[in-house]
C-alpha cells in the first residue's frame, strides 16, 4: 500500500495502517506551482494605475470580448485562467480583464489581480451565467428574457435594475475583487447577467452591451459572433 498522491484524501480508520505508508514517497511529491501573470517581452510588470478597472467572468465569454471590448486595447499580460488576459485602453485610462470561468485557480487569480484594483478609481465588475442557474420563485417572469441582469453591490448606473436576491450569489475572481473593494471601503460597481444562451450570440449580447456601455465601458454597439464551420453531421 502506498501513500495518497496530493489532492486526494484517504484517512486510514486505525493508526495501524499508518506504517504502511513509505515516507520517502512524500519527498518525490512536487510542490504546486505558483501562479503568475504572463506580461509580453518590454511590458512593465508593476501594476496600473487606471480610471476604471472592468472585470468580465464568465464561461465561453472569450469571443465576446475580444471582439466587443478590446479592438482598441492594448495586450498587458495574459491570466493563468484559460483564454484571460489583461487590455489597457489608454484613450480612457480602463483595464480591461476578460476572465474564463475556473473556479480551481480564482483565489490566485485574486491575488494577482487585487493591486491593479488597489490602484483603480473605480472598479466594475460583470459575472455572467447560464440563465438555468437563476433561482427564483417568480422565474415566469423572465421566460421571455434573453437576460436577466441584477446588481450585486455598488450603485447601479441604471435604477431599474434590482439586487440579486439569495439563493443566488456568484463566486470567481469577480466576486473576489468586489468583496475587496467593499471590504476597504472603495467604489465599485458589480452586476450578474443570467443569459439565455452560450456562448453568447447577437441577440444575447444586447442586455450585456447595455449594461457595459450604461456604466460608461468602450464598447460595440452589436456583436457578431464568428461563423462556425458546419459538421454537415445531419445533412
Amino acid at each position: 500500500m502506498s501513500c495518497p498522491g496530493f489532492g486526494e484524501v484517504n484517512i486510514p480508520s486505525s493508526r495501524a495502517f499508518w506504517d504502511d505508508c513509505e515516507e520517502d514517497e512524500f519527498d518525490s511529491i512536487e510542490p504546486a506551482s505558483q501562479l503568475h501573470l504572463n506580461f509580453n517581452d518590454g511590458e512593465e510588470e508593476a501594476p496600473i494605475a487606471s480610471e476604471l478597472l472592468v472585470l468580465v467572468e464568465g464561461p465561453q465569454i472569450t469571443e465576446f470580448c475580444n471582439s466587443s471590448l478590446l479592438q482598441d486595447a492594448k495586450h498587458i499580460c495574459s491570466i493563468p485562467a484559460k483564454g484571460s488576459s489583461l487590455h489597457l485602453n489608454p484613450t480612457k485610462a480602463h483595464l480591461v480583464a476578460t476572465l474564463e470561468e475556473d473556479f480551481n485557480n480564482s483565489g490566485e487569480v485574486t491575488e494577482l489581480l487585487l493591486p491593479y484594483a488597489q490602484l483603480a478609481k473605480k472598479v466594475l465588475t460583470i459575472t455572467v451565467k447560464p440563465k438555468m442557474d437563476y433561482k427564483s420563485e417568480d422565474i415566469n417572469r423572465y421566460r421571455d428574457e434573453v437576460a436577466i441582469v441584477h446588481s450585486i453591490g455598488g450603485t447601479a448606473a441604471d435604477k431599474t435594475i434590482s439586487k440579486l436576491e439569495a439563493p443566488n450569489f456568484i463566486s470567481g475572481v469577480a466576486a473576489g475583487v468586489a468583496s475587496w473593494r467593499q471590504q476597504m471601503e472603495l467604489p465599485f460597481n458589480s452586476y450578474v447577467v443570467y443569459v439565455d444562451k452560450l456562448p453568447i450570440d447577437g441577440v444575447t449580447a444586447g442586455p450585456l452591451i447595455k449594461l457595459l456601455q450604461q456604466s460608461g465601458v468602450h464598447c460595440s454597439d452589436r456583436y457578431v459572433p464568428k461563423p462556425k464551420p458546419s459538421s454537415y453531421l445531419y445533412s
